[in-house]
């Protein structure tokens, strides 16, 4: 059985993975080359928050503060319940960028779970997974920024993929003895709040189709000009189980919808943005030969999320520095991952620094033999019969370009950590349900972006979420990523 990855876990394997050179066959026609990009404009600064907030709170809240299209008031009083205890801050993208280029920000859990099962082949025997299936849960913010006379509008969806549980468990025996933590046929549940990727403005040619304009501008959201806060969604974090029927005639199943508790979590996402400064002026052209530097450190969500809340992102990622030096002396900065080396003008820069990971992904399922000195039979651990390769390490893709705004840094940085294993199968060893099949588990933050190039700087990427015990997401912490160019 072979595990069968989703496309973006299978493009990260590609980019992180050595590719030989191949000469151009020609037998069959070649690739078209890619038009290159328009030329960049202004840096922008965008921050994506999610909160969990009780209904009850935020309903009685609203009553007597009635709702704007600036959310400016409501993310205060959010800060303030976060401080009470009575809220609940879960992540932070902060994303830099360009205006004309898109960006990309996602921290994710690569989880790998069963889709086929065997049925067990005794009544003390869990159903065996044949078939393996992987999906990135976590957090992701993308899109553009565009800027008409003089004003910046950000346009990216956020979205959000976690597993709800309970799973659902293909036998009655694994259901009895499975421990919290194993991985069955989960229930995943996804947020997203998108955007329109493209206006009138931006497709003023004769083939403009103003009917379909009409009708796409109705569908979706609107785009967050800067300057103000946005709630971009508000959604029910959890949601009742649907309802699952052992035969058609059962009728122990209600099919009456179940009423959602007043003080259910609510999860709330807030965009905001602003201009970080005008294209620089011409300088000295670079040298053929440069020094590139990545750095991912880990700081306290809190203190970093109130650091944001007091100021404006125009001038966020110039005051960071001054910030980070204070949460140094005060122990609360943690160093992640360091990657530097040389580049060249005109060629694309890319640094590694991984360990392969290899693991199983076919299993035989182990026999029944007798048990030694008189001991009754017993089951023995399933057999790897085929494996992967996963990269662990940290990863930077960078390239200087230059247009009428000056040099322009369109970089990808990648952190991808092996944070433990989940167990999808146990048998029977000695009295004691012992795991048998398991799977690693993968977390990554991955930024995606084009910065305005300041020779000699620490340049802040973004902001992503950070990750604890077994891969797990860590809300307390957020890490931060900058590049350097010498």
């Amino acid at each position: 059985m072979k595990t069968i990855f989703s496309s973006v876990l299978l493009s990260l394997a590609i980019l992180l993975a050595p590719c030989p050179a191949q000469e151009a066959n020609p037998y069959l026609g070649q690739q078209e080359e890619k038009a290159p990009l328009g030329p960049s404009g202004d840096s922008f600064l965008t921050l994506t928050e999610h909160v969990l907030v009780p209904a009850d709170l935020l309903d009685s809240w609203l009553a007597g503060n009635p709702t704007k299209e600036d959310a400016s008031e409501l993310r205060a009083a959010v800060q303030r319940w976060i401080h009470e205890g009575k809220a609940t801050l879960d992540h932070s993208a902060l994303s830099a960028g360009t205006v004309g280029r898109v960006f990309r920000n996602e921290s994710t859990l690569e989880q790998i779970y069963a889709t086929e099962y065997i049925p067990p082949s005794s009544p003390e025997e869990w159903a065996g997974p044949t078939s393996f299936e992987t999906r990135n849960m976590g957090y992701g913010s993308n899109g553009d920024a565009v800027q008409r006379k003089g004003e910046l509008t950000i346009r990216q969806k956020a979205e959000l993929c976690k597993i709800m549980l309970p799973h659902r468990v293909p036998d009655k025996v694994s259901e009895e003895s499975s421990q919290p933590g194993d991985i069955f046929v989960p229930n995943f549940r996804v947020f997203f709040a998108g955007h329109a990727p493209w206006t009138r403005e931006d497709s003023p040619d004769d083939t403009f189709d103003a009917e379909l304009f009409q009708r796409h501008r109705k569908s979706a959201p609107p785009s967050y000009p800067a300057g103000k806060i946005y709630l971009a969604l508000r959604a029910d974090e959890d949601l009742p189980e649907p309802i699952v029927k052992k035969s058609p005639d059962d009728k122990s199943a209600s099919e009456a919808p179940t009423p959602l508790p007043a003080n259910r979590l609510l999860r709330l996402i807030f965009v905001r943005s602003d201009m970080t400064g005008s294209t620089p002026g011409s300088s000295d052209p670079l040298p053929t030969d440069y020094h590139v530097s990545g750095k991912i450190i880990s700081v306290d969500h809190l203190a970093f999320s109130d650091w944001l809340q007091g100021r404006d992102l125009a001038t966020a990622s110039s005051e960071l520095d001054q910030a980070l030096e204070t949460w140094n002396e005060d122990g609360k900065v943690k160093i992640l991952r360091n990657i530097s080396g040389g580049g060249r003008n005109g060629t694309r820069t890319s640094l590694s620094d991984i360990k392969e990971v290899i693991y199983p992904t076919e299993f035989e399922p182990g026999k029944r033999e007798p048990g030694a000195d008189g001991k009754s039979t017993q089951w023995e651990f399933a057999l790897a019969t085929a494996f992967e390769t996963r990269n662990v390490g940290g990863s930077l893709d960078t390239e200087i370009e230059s247009d009428e705004g000056g040099p322009l840094l369109n970089l990808a940085f990648d952190r991808v950590a092996h944070g433990g294993f989940s167990v999808h199968h146990r048998i029977l060893r000695d009295g004691e349900w012992v795991p048998d099949i398991t799977m690693p588990l993968f977390s990554c933050n991955n930024w995606n972006t084009s910065l305005r190039l300041k020779r000699g700087e620490w340049m802040l990427v973004g902001s992503g979420s950070a990750f604890g015990e077994n891969s797990q997401f860590d809300p307390s912490r957020v890490v931060l990523a900058f590049v350097k160019v010498e």
